[in-house]
Protein backbone atom coordinates (compact mmCIF):
# COMPACT_ATOMS: atom_id res chain seq x y z
CA UNK A 1 0.00 0.00 0.00
CA UNK A 2 0.97 3.49 -0.86
CA UNK A 3 2.67 5.25 2.01
CA UNK A 4 0.74 8.41 1.74
CA UNK A 5 -2.14 6.76 2.61
CA UNK A 6 -2.26 6.11 6.57
CA UNK A 7 -3.69 2.78 6.40
CA UNK A 8 -2.70 -0.93 5.02
CA UNK A 9 -6.12 -1.31 3.41
CA UNK A 10 -8.18 1.44 1.71
CA UNK A 11 -10.90 2.52 4.05
CA UNK A 12 -14.34 3.84 2.98
CA UNK A 13 -17.72 5.00 4.57
CA UNK A 14 -20.61 2.82 5.37
CA UNK A 15 -23.46 3.72 3.36
CA UNK A 16 -27.06 3.75 4.09
CA UNK A 17 -30.35 2.04 2.17
CA UNK A 18 -33.44 3.58 1.70
CA UNK A 19 -36.84 2.43 2.29
CA UNK A 20 -39.60 2.25 -0.68
CA UNK A 21 -42.39 0.79 1.53
CA UNK A 22 -44.43 3.61 3.70
CA UNK A 23 -45.71 0.89 5.93
CA UNK A 24 -41.94 -0.07 7.13
CA UNK A 25 -40.95 3.29 6.88
CA UNK A 26 -44.10 3.93 9.53
CA UNK A 27 -43.13 1.33 11.75
CA UNK A 28 -39.17 2.41 11.67
CA UNK A 29 -40.05 5.96 13.06
CA UNK A 30 -41.64 4.07 16.11
CA UNK A 31 -38.70 0.95 16.82
CA UNK A 32 -36.95 2.05 19.71
CA UNK A 33 -34.31 -0.34 18.42
CA UNK A 34 -33.35 3.18 15.70
CA UNK A 35 -32.18 6.94 16.61
CA UNK A 36 -32.78 9.54 13.96
CA UNK A 37 -29.66 11.45 13.58
CA UNK A 38 -29.63 15.10 11.82
CA UNK A 39 -28.20 14.81 8.41
CA UNK A 40 -25.73 17.87 7.34
CA UNK A 41 -25.59 18.75 3.65
CA UNK A 42 -21.94 18.64 2.85
CA UNK A 43 -19.89 16.11 2.10
CA UNK A 44 -18.77 12.04 3.04
CA UNK A 45 -14.73 12.45 4.92
CA UNK A 46 -12.77 10.00 7.11
CA UNK A 47 -10.79 11.95 9.06
CA UNK A 48 -7.82 9.38 9.89
CA UNK A 49 -5.29 11.09 12.58
CA UNK A 50 -6.50 14.65 11.16
CA UNK A 51 -6.23 13.61 7.38
CA UNK A 52 -9.07 14.29 5.71
CA UNK A 53 -9.91 11.60 2.76
CA UNK A 54 -13.33 11.95 0.62
CA UNK A 55 -15.31 8.66 -0.59
CA UNK A 56 -14.45 9.04 -3.51
CA UNK A 57 -11.12 6.73 -5.21
CA UNK A 58 -8.63 8.38 -7.57
CA UNK A 59 -8.85 6.49 -10.75
CA UNK A 60 -4.88 7.64 -10.75
CA UNK A 61 -3.49 6.32 -7.06
CA UNK A 62 -6.08 3.80 -6.66
CA UNK A 63 -6.49 5.52 -3.55
CA UNK A 64 -9.07 8.02 -1.23
CA UNK A 65 -8.64 11.07 -2.60
CA UNK A 66 -6.94 13.31 0.10
CA UNK A 67 -8.06 17.07 0.75
CA UNK A 68 -6.22 17.62 3.71
CA UNK A 69 -4.89 20.74 2.53
CA UNK A 70 -8.24 22.67 1.81
CA UNK A 71 -8.72 22.43 5.19
CA UNK A 72 -5.81 23.04 7.67
CA UNK A 73 -7.83 24.63 10.71
CA UNK A 74 -9.52 21.56 10.66
CA UNK A 75 -6.11 19.00 10.28
CA UNK A 76 -4.36 21.28 13.33
CA UNK A 77 -6.82 19.90 16.44
CA UNK A 78 -7.49 16.93 14.95
CA UNK A 79 -3.80 15.69 14.19
CA UNK A 80 -2.73 16.01 17.66
CA UNK A 81 -4.66 12.69 17.87
CA UNK A 82 -2.66 10.29 15.13
CA UNK A 83 -4.40 7.04 16.04
CA UNK A 84 -8.27 8.42 15.69
CA UNK A 85 -10.66 7.60 13.05
CA UNK A 86 -13.52 9.66 12.38
CA UNK A 87 -16.36 9.67 10.21
CA UNK A 88 -18.12 12.77 9.14
CA UNK A 89 -19.09 15.36 7.11
CA UNK A 90 -17.71 18.41 5.91
CA UNK A 91 -20.32 21.19 5.57
CA UNK A 92 -20.57 24.91 5.65
CA UNK A 93 -23.09 26.82 8.61
CA UNK A 94 -26.32 27.68 6.20
CA UNK A 95 -24.61 26.00 2.70
CA UNK A 96 -24.98 23.89 0.48
CA UNK A 97 -22.97 20.78 -0.74
CA UNK A 98 -22.39 23.08 -3.82
CA UNK A 99 -20.51 25.02 -1.67
CA UNK A 100 -18.24 22.83 0.31
CA UNK A 101 -17.69 21.13 -3.00
CA UNK A 102 -16.46 24.03 -4.01
CA UNK A 103 -13.86 24.39 -1.48
CA UNK A 104 -13.02 21.26 -1.24
CA UNK A 105 -12.74 20.19 -4.84
CA UNK A 106 -10.46 23.09 -5.76
CA UNK A 107 -6.81 24.06 -5.45
CA UNK A 108 -5.62 24.29 -1.84
CA UNK A 109 -4.94 28.11 -2.86
CA UNK A 110 -8.70 28.95 -3.61
CA UNK A 111 -10.00 26.96 -0.92
CA UNK A 112 -8.48 29.20 1.33
CA UNK A 113 -9.48 32.45 -0.57
CA UNK A 114 -12.93 30.89 -1.02
CA UNK A 115 -13.03 30.06 2.95
CA UNK A 116 -12.13 33.84 3.65
CA UNK A 117 -14.85 35.12 1.32
CA UNK A 118 -18.20 32.58 2.57
CA UNK A 119 -17.02 31.39 5.94
CA UNK A 120 -14.24 28.15 7.02
CA UNK A 121 -16.05 24.93 6.63
CA UNK A 122 -16.71 22.67 9.72
CA UNK A 123 -16.16 18.96 10.44
CA UNK A 124 -19.40 16.90 11.98
CA UNK A 125 -18.74 13.85 13.50
CA UNK A 126 -21.23 11.44 13.73
CA UNK A 127 -19.24 7.94 14.06
CA UNK A 128 -15.77 6.95 15.11
CA UNK A 129 -13.86 3.86 13.81
CA UNK A 130 -10.64 3.73 15.57
CA UNK A 131 -9.85 5.54 18.90
CA UNK A 132 -6.90 7.69 20.22
CA UNK A 133 -5.58 4.61 21.83
CA UNK A 134 -5.68 2.46 18.78
CA UNK A 135 -8.43 0.41 18.95
CA UNK A 136 -10.32 -0.45 16.14
CA UNK A 137 -14.55 -0.52 17.07
CA UNK A 138 -16.01 -1.61 13.64
CA UNK A 139 -17.50 -4.67 15.72
CA UNK A 140 -18.90 -3.17 18.62
CA UNK A 141 -22.42 -1.75 18.17
CA UNK A 142 -23.68 1.92 17.59
CA UNK A 143 -24.61 2.61 21.05
CA UNK A 144 -21.25 1.99 22.38
CA UNK A 145 -19.41 3.32 19.46
CA UNK A 146 -21.65 6.58 20.08
CA UNK A 147 -20.72 6.41 23.88
CA UNK A 148 -16.97 5.90 23.35
CA UNK A 149 -16.98 9.12 20.11
CA UNK A 150 -18.47 11.40 22.72
CA UNK A 151 -15.96 11.08 25.33
CA UNK A 152 -12.60 11.44 22.64
CA UNK A 153 -14.98 14.26 21.27
CA UNK A 154 -14.92 15.63 24.96
CA UNK A 155 -11.49 14.99 24.91
CA UNK A 156 -10.70 17.11 21.88
CA UNK A 157 -13.31 19.78 22.60
CA UNK A 158 -11.17 19.82 26.95
CA UNK A 159 -7.48 20.37 24.58
CA UNK A 160 -8.79 22.44 22.38
CA UNK A 161 -11.11 24.74 23.84
CA UNK A 162 -11.36 27.40 21.20
CA UNK A 163 -12.23 24.93 18.56
CA UNK A 164 -15.13 26.19 16.44
CA UNK A 165 -14.96 24.22 13.64
CA UNK A 166 -15.61 20.60 14.86
CA UNK A 167 -18.43 19.40 16.70
CA UNK A 168 -20.61 16.06 17.15
CA UNK A 169 -23.62 15.27 15.89
CA UNK A 170 -27.23 15.65 17.12
CA UNK A 171 -29.68 12.66 17.68
CA UNK A 172 -32.69 12.06 19.10
CA UNK A 173 -34.34 8.32 20.97
CA UNK A 174 -37.83 10.19 20.68
CA UNK A 175 -40.04 11.51 18.45
CA UNK A 176 -38.17 11.13 15.58
CA UNK A 177 -40.34 11.90 12.79
CA UNK A 178 -41.25 15.13 14.49
CA UNK A 179 -37.61 15.62 14.80
CA UNK A 180 -37.14 15.28 11.14
CA UNK A 181 -39.63 17.35 10.23
CA UNK A 182 -38.35 19.98 12.00
CA UNK A 183 -34.97 19.98 10.44
CA UNK A 184 -36.52 19.70 7.40
CA UNK A 185 -38.83 22.96 8.33
CA UNK A 186 -35.49 25.19 8.92
CA UNK A 187 -34.23 23.77 5.49
CA UNK A 188 -31.89 21.27 7.12
CA UNK A 189 -30.98 17.62 5.04
CA UNK A 190 -33.24 15.64 7.13
CA UNK A 191 -32.43 12.42 9.36
CA UNK A 192 -30.67 9.17 9.09
CA UNK A 193 -32.32 5.86 11.13
CA UNK A 194 -29.39 4.26 12.99
CA UNK A 195 -29.87 1.07 14.26
CA UNK A 196 -28.23 1.12 17.72
CA UNK A 197 -27.54 -2.49 17.58
CA UNK A 198 -25.60 -1.90 14.26
CA UNK A 199 -22.07 -2.88 13.60
CA UNK A 200 -19.63 -0.34 10.93
CA UNK A 201 -19.25 -2.17 7.77
CA UNK A 202 -17.05 -0.40 5.65
CA UNK A 203 -17.66 0.21 1.96
CA UNK A 204 -21.00 -1.70 2.70
CA UNK A 205 -24.88 -0.76 2.86
CA UNK A 206 -26.07 -3.21 5.44
CA UNK A 207 -29.57 -3.62 5.18
CA UNK A 208 -31.60 -2.13 8.40
CA UNK A 209 -28.44 -0.57 9.81
CA UNK A 210 -28.36 2.87 8.43
CA UNK A 211 -31.62 4.25 6.84
CA UNK A 212 -31.52 6.90 4.92
CA UNK A 213 -34.75 9.10 4.82
CA UNK A 214 -35.24 10.19 1.61
CA UNK A 215 -36.51 14.05 0.97
CA UNK A 216 -40.19 14.07 0.44
CA UNK A 217 -42.26 15.44 -2.54
CA UNK A 218 -42.70 18.98 -2.77
CA UNK A 219 -45.56 20.73 -4.81
CA UNK A 220 -46.49 24.30 -4.90
CA UNK A 221 -50.27 25.09 -3.90
CA UNK A 222 -52.95 28.33 -3.09
CA UNK A 223 -53.71 28.96 0.39
CA UNK A 224 -57.34 28.93 1.19
CA UNK A 225 -57.78 29.79 4.31
CA UNK A 226 -56.36 29.00 8.00
CA UNK A 227 -57.60 26.74 10.52
CA UNK A 228 -58.18 27.63 14.06
CA UNK A 229 -55.15 26.53 16.62
CA UNK A 230 -55.16 23.39 18.92
CA UNK A 231 -56.40 24.59 22.58
CA UNK A 232 -55.21 21.51 24.58
CA UNK A 233 -51.86 21.25 25.07
CA UNK A 234 -51.04 17.31 26.18
CA UNK A 235 -47.18 17.27 25.55
CA UNK A 236 -44.80 15.72 27.77
CA UNK A 237 -42.94 19.11 28.93
CA UNK A 238 -45.69 19.92 31.73
CA UNK A 239 -43.18 20.85 34.23
CA UNK A 240 -42.22 23.71 32.52
CA UNK A 241 -45.10 24.41 30.44
CA UNK A 242 -45.63 28.18 30.75
CA UNK A 243 -48.73 28.83 28.70
CA UNK A 244 -52.03 27.88 30.79
CA UNK A 245 -55.81 29.33 30.47
CA UNK A 246 -58.37 29.36 33.45
CA UNK A 247 -62.24 27.85 32.91
CA UNK A 248 -63.29 31.74 32.64
CA UNK A 249 -60.85 32.36 29.50
CA UNK A 250 -58.14 34.12 31.59
CA UNK A 251 -54.64 32.97 30.13
CA UNK A 252 -51.55 32.72 32.66
CA UNK A 253 -47.84 32.73 32.14
CA UNK A 254 -46.62 30.00 34.87
CA UNK A 255 -43.82 27.85 35.67
CA UNK A 256 -45.00 24.53 34.99
CA UNK A 257 -47.25 22.25 36.34
CA UNK A 258 -46.38 22.84 39.79
CA UNK A 259 -46.28 26.49 40.00
CA UNK A 260 -50.25 26.04 38.55
CA UNK A 261 -51.16 24.54 41.52
CA UNK A 262 -49.18 26.57 44.07
CA UNK A 263 -50.49 29.57 42.48
CA UNK A 264 -54.23 28.84 40.80
CA UNK A 265 -55.54 25.65 41.77
CA UNK A 266 -54.63 26.35 45.66
CA UNK A 267 -56.64 29.57 45.61
CA UNK A 268 -59.58 28.30 43.20
CA UNK A 269 -58.35 28.82 39.79
CA UNK A 270 -58.75 25.75 37.57
CA UNK A 271 -56.47 26.35 35.47
CA UNK A 272 -54.93 23.53 32.24
CA UNK A 273 -52.23 23.65 29.77
CA UNK A 274 -53.10 25.39 26.27
CA UNK A 275 -50.88 25.67 23.07
CA UNK A 276 -48.63 28.29 22.11
CA UNK A 277 -50.59 28.94 19.41
CA UNK A 278 -53.80 28.88 21.18
CA UNK A 279 -52.24 31.07 23.85
CA UNK A 280 -50.95 34.12 21.19
CA UNK A 281 -53.97 33.60 19.30
CA UNK A 282 -52.48 32.50 16.58
CA UNK A 283 -53.83 30.49 13.40
CA UNK A 284 -53.13 27.06 13.57
CA UNK A 285 -52.95 25.27 10.50
CA UNK A 286 -52.90 26.91 6.55
CA UNK A 287 -55.57 25.00 4.21
CA UNK A 288 -54.69 24.68 0.59
CA UNK A 289 -55.92 23.72 -2.99
CA UNK A 290 -55.20 23.21 -6.18
CA UNK A 291 -56.74 22.93 -9.46
CA UNK A 292 -58.29 19.63 -10.98
CA UNK A 293 -58.29 19.08 -14.26
CA UNK A 294 -61.94 20.65 -14.84
CA UNK A 295 -60.38 23.87 -13.92
CA UNK A 296 -61.89 23.85 -10.29
CA UNK A 297 -60.32 24.62 -7.15
CA UNK A 298 -59.80 21.56 -4.78
CA UNK A 299 -59.19 21.53 -1.27
CA UNK A 300 -55.87 18.99 -1.09
CA UNK A 301 -54.97 19.76 2.43
CA UNK A 302 -53.60 21.88 5.30
CA UNK A 303 -50.36 22.05 7.18
CA UNK A 304 -48.73 23.78 9.94
CA UNK A 305 -44.63 24.72 10.49
CA UNK A 306 -44.52 28.28 9.89
CA UNK A 307 -41.89 30.43 11.58
CA UNK A 308 -43.41 32.45 14.54
CA UNK A 309 -43.02 35.65 12.80
CA UNK A 310 -44.83 34.86 9.10
CA UNK A 311 -47.54 33.00 12.12
CA UNK A 312 -48.42 36.20 13.66
CA UNK A 313 -48.75 37.87 10.36
CA UNK A 314 -50.88 35.42 9.17
CA UNK A 315 -53.16 36.04 11.82
CA UNK A 316 -52.89 39.88 11.66
CA UNK A 317 -53.28 40.12 7.88
CA UNK A 318 -54.82 36.84 6.87
CA UNK A 319 -56.22 38.39 3.60
CA UNK A 320 -53.00 39.10 2.02
CA UNK A 321 -52.04 35.66 1.97
CA UNK A 322 -55.32 34.10 0.44
CA UNK A 323 -54.88 33.71 -3.39
CA UNK A 324 -51.19 33.24 -2.94
CA UNK A 325 -49.21 30.53 -3.62
CA UNK A 326 -46.24 28.63 -0.72
CA UNK A 327 -44.33 25.03 -1.48
CA UNK A 328 -45.18 22.33 0.91
CA UNK A 329 -43.51 19.17 1.22
CA UNK A 330 -45.40 15.68 2.06
CA UNK A 331 -44.81 12.14 2.74
CA UNK A 332 -46.46 10.97 -0.60
CA UNK A 333 -49.91 11.94 -2.48
CA UNK A 334 -53.19 9.76 -1.95
CA UNK A 335 -55.10 8.53 -4.89
CA UNK A 336 -57.78 11.18 -3.98
CA UNK A 337 -55.39 13.57 -4.49
CA UNK A 338 -54.53 14.46 -0.82
CA UNK A 339 -50.99 15.06 0.62
CA UNK A 340 -50.23 12.70 3.74
CA UNK A 341 -47.99 14.49 6.29
CA UNK A 342 -47.40 18.29 4.70
CA UNK A 343 -45.30 20.72 5.83
CA UNK A 344 -44.97 23.95 4.93
CA UNK A 345 -41.99 24.55 3.31
CA UNK A 346 -41.82 28.75 1.76
CA UNK A 347 -44.02 31.33 0.43
CA UNK A 348 -44.10 31.23 -3.50
CA UNK A 349 -44.84 35.19 -4.39
CA UNK A 350 -43.51 34.21 -8.14
CA UNK A 351 -45.91 31.40 -8.53
CA UNK A 352 -49.38 31.77 -10.35
CA UNK A 353 -52.06 30.20 -9.10
CA UNK A 354 -53.31 28.87 -11.94
CA UNK A 355 -50.19 27.02 -12.17
CA UNK A 356 -50.73 25.02 -9.02
CA UNK A 357 -53.01 22.20 -10.70
CA UNK A 358 -53.19 18.81 -9.29
CA UNK A 359 -50.12 15.92 -10.72
CA UNK A 360 -48.17 18.77 -12.45
CA UNK A 361 -46.14 19.60 -9.47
Amino acid sequence: MNNEYPLDEILLPMGGTTVKDQRKMDELWENDDYIAEEKYDGSRYLSIGGRFFSRHVSVVTKLPVEKTANVPHLNKVLSDYPLLLLDGEVYIEGGKSSDVVSIMGSSPEKAAARQEERGYVNFVAYDILRDMDGNWLTDLPWIDRRGILEEQMELIFTDHPDTTHISISKYVKHNKKEYNAEIMRRGGEGVMLKNINGKYHPDKKPRWNWIKVKQEITSDVIITGFKEPVREYTGEELDSWPYWEAEDGILYTLNGQQEAQEECWSNGIKVSPVTRFYFYGWVGAIEFAQYDDKGELKHVGHCSGIRDELRKDMTENSDKYIGTCMEISAMERTKDGYFRHPQFLRLRPDKNAKDCVINED
